[in-house]
């Protein structure tokens, strides 16, 4: 018999074993080729002195010293627009810069102070749904405590009837909810807990608690007997902190507020031609109302619509019960 031929039995080398050294040899020339295009192209793109001072470019901090900031912070805007400011500093939008609304001001603010025309430098003013949205679009990602809205279910609660309606027909951008006194004089309450933070369904806020329940806080707990008058009400569709505003200010409490201007009873109730007939009550101006009433200019529509349209004066605090309360 003759001799084994390679690959055969015998010392030779097989045709697989050969063709695995070769895709391995082949892998190894394209990682090298991958990696030196690679530190080619890292060296080509690093900026100049990148990394002489830290991770960015040694000269980036003498180019920023002498660039002139695009936004000019609110403290600028205020020596012009003092009413806004005013106005705004008093109202829970006393946190957002006048920029984050009206973009950058370098070039109005450049403008003015040349005294150019006034159509140079103008400052973005009409503000559509989408750049309100884009705070107070109701999403799961954002707190309960932050105001957000469904703008259909937000629309049909208050009786608008064109879904192109701007916000600011009803909220002021300065003064959102028309406060009566400033943030920081609003009373200090302990921070409320609205049961769609762990239940998506609404309905379980109405429902007893279990015995053992994680301690939390509601309305209900100390004002049981203004929230069972308040069920009974026009205004019952309404969550408390609608009418009460609050402003959060840490995780264990915030600001409350018990708000009777006018202004704010009169981004429902004020006549407009979006606004559906027979919604709800109407009225074309404050004044004329007033006067029709009895021509007191003091009175606020609390004074007169609280206790028969909205709920009982509250007399007293009701006990607290946590944890087991109905």
């Amino acid at each position: 018999m003759g001799e084994p031929g390679p690959g055969v039995g015998g010392g030779g080398e097989s045709s697989g074993g050969l063709l695995s050294r070769t895709y391995s040899r082949r892998l190894v020339v394209i990682i090298g080729v991958a990696l030196a295009v690679g530190l080619t192209a890292r060296w080509a793109a690093k900026p100049k002195g990148f990394g002489r001072a830290g991770h960015y470019r040694g000269d980036a901090p003498a180019e920023e010293a002498v660039r002139a900031p695009r936004h000019q912070g609110q403290q600028v805007c205020a020596p012009c627009h003092d009413a806004e400011f005013q106005k705004h500093e008093k109202d829970v939008h006393l946190s957002v810069e006048c920029e984050d609304c009206h973009g950058a001001g370098d070039v109005h603010v450049a403008a003015r102070r040349a005294k150019a025309p006034a159509a140079e430098g103008r400052m973005f003013r009409q503000l559509a749904q989408a750049n309100c949205l884009a705070c107070h679009r109701r999403l799961v990602a954002r707190p309960a405590l932050f105001p957000t809205v469904d703008v259909g279910a937000h629309f049909k609660l208050v009786g608008v009837r064109d879904p192109a309606t701007t916000c600011q027909s009803c909220h002021s951008p300065h003064e959102p909810l028309f406060l009566d006194r400033k943030v920081s004089q609003a009373r200090i309450h302990p921070l409320i807990h609205p049961c769609t933070d762990c239940h998506r369904d609404a309905s379980v806020a109405q429902r007893p608690r279990p015995e053992g329940h994680v301690v939390t806080f509601q309305c209900r707990d100390c004002h049981a007997d203004v929230v069972a008058d308040f069920a009974t009400k026009p205004h019952k569709a309404l969550d408390c902190r609608a009418c009460h505003p609050f402003r959060k200010d840490s995780e264990f409490s915030g600001r409350i507020f018990k708000n009777a201007s006018p202004q704010f009873c009169l981004m429902c109730h004020r006549d407009a031609a979006f606004k559906e007939r027979g919604r709800m009550p109407l009225i074309k101006s404050l004044e004329e109302h007033r006067k029709d009433m009895g021509g007191d200019d003091a009175k606020r529509c609390v004074d007169c619509h609280l206790t028969e349209k909205i709920h009982a004066a509250r007399a007293g605090a009701a006990k607290v019960i946590v944890g087991g309360g109905k």
